[in-house]
């Protein structure tokens, strides 16, 4: 678990922490292309969208699962401290964030 280290004062404490990774403030302005231009390789778009955070029910205060088509983690939440854990070797992003979840249950 990760814990406010009390010798760095200017560190983010933990939900500061997960407010910052997961809940970024939302551009103001959405990136469209301006008229006449080509539009951008939508492959960079949606890595991007694939690792967007998602949020993951029933897992303390808040539980975010974030990752890539080859590694992810689950951030857990709760009080003063965050557990991250994170599972590879499989491919299926919904078997990863089951194991994952699982793991974070028990922990309970």
């Amino acid at each position: 678990m990760a814990a406010p280290d009390p010798a760095k004062p200017s560190a983010l404490t933990p939900r500061e922490y997960c407010r910052k990774q997961f809940h970024p403030p939302e551009q103001e302005e959405e990136e469209k292309p301006a008229v006449g231009k080509a539009r951008k390789n939508p492959e960079p778009e949606r890595e991007k969208e694939l690792r967007k955070p998602r949020l993951i029910d029933g897992l303390g205060e808040e539980a975010c699962w974030v990752g890539n088509p080859i590694t992810g983690a689950l951030y857990v939440l709760q009080g003063d401290a965050y557990l991250r854990i994170s599972v590879g070797g499989e491919k299926d992003k919904l078997v990863r964030i089951t194991k994952t979840k699982t793991l974070g249950q028990s922990r309970n």
